[in-house]
Order: structure tokens, then sequence, then C-alpha cells
């Protein structure tokens, strides 16, 4: 070999960047406050089957257009009851608007959420919601 010094010195050096990183990983599990990284766990669904979503329309005479003033939502499973929830309304990308409660009541496999701001129906065009807790 021409060069053994050079061939054990980048061995040396990939062995001590891989130990650098395995140690960097290994420090992730839990933020602080005066910490920036990310973690992640699993969560486990309160509905993993689906759920339907449902619009509460009324007109408005002043602008002459139907407004979405709640949103329903039904085939939700009796797990996710008393849980927060958080719907959002958009146009394309553009957000119309989020309601959030705090506590929902699952009653016969449904809850609805009323809008604190009406929303334009022919607007809507997606829908996001989330229950956790």
């Amino acid at each position: 070999m021409k060069h053994p010094k050079r061939i054990a010195l980048a061995l040396l050096a990939g062995v001590s960047i891989a130990g650098v990183a395995g140690a960097s990983a290994a420090t992730l599990g839990g933020l602080t406050a005066g910490s920036l990284g990310s973690d992640d766990s699993v969560v486990a669904a309160c509905d993993t089957g689906g759920i339907t979503v449902g619009y509460t329309t009324s007109y408005n005479a002043t602008v002459q257009k139907y407004q979405v003033t709640a949103v329903n939502f039904t085939a939700v499973d009796a797990a996710c009851n008393a849980k927060a929830a958080s719907v959002s309304l958009r146009q394309g990308a553009t957000l119309l608007t989020t309601q959030a409660v705090p506590s929902i009541t699952v009653a016969t496999n449904a809850f609805s959420i009323t809008l604190s701001t009406p929303v334009e129906a022919g607007l809507v065009d997606g829908v996001s919601v989330v229950i956790s807790g």
C-alpha cells in the first residue's frame, strides 16, 4: 500500500463522524423551552373509520348570498366525545375561517361547530378538521 496513514486517517474520521451523528440523534428524545428541534410520537385516533362533513347554510339578504353558518360532522365514533376540535374552511389554498371549540358533544354519532363569522357558501371548496385531547 502506498498511503496507509491516509487510509487509517480516513477511517478514523469516518468513525468519528458516525459517532457524533449517532450521539446527536440520541439526544432528540424530549424537547425543552431552551432547545430547538423536533420530536414525534404515535397518537391513537378517536375515530379511525372516517367522518362525513356537511354544512348548515342560511340566506343573507343583505349580500344576497348563502352563507355557511355551521359545519356538521356525522359517522363520528363516541370515543371523540368531550375532546377539543377545530375546523378550517378553505377556498383552494386560501383560509376562509377557522373555528375552535374546547369540547365537542358527540350525540348519535354526530356533532356540529357553529362559525362565529359565517362564510360565503360559494367560496368553500375545502375543509380540515382536527379532534384532539
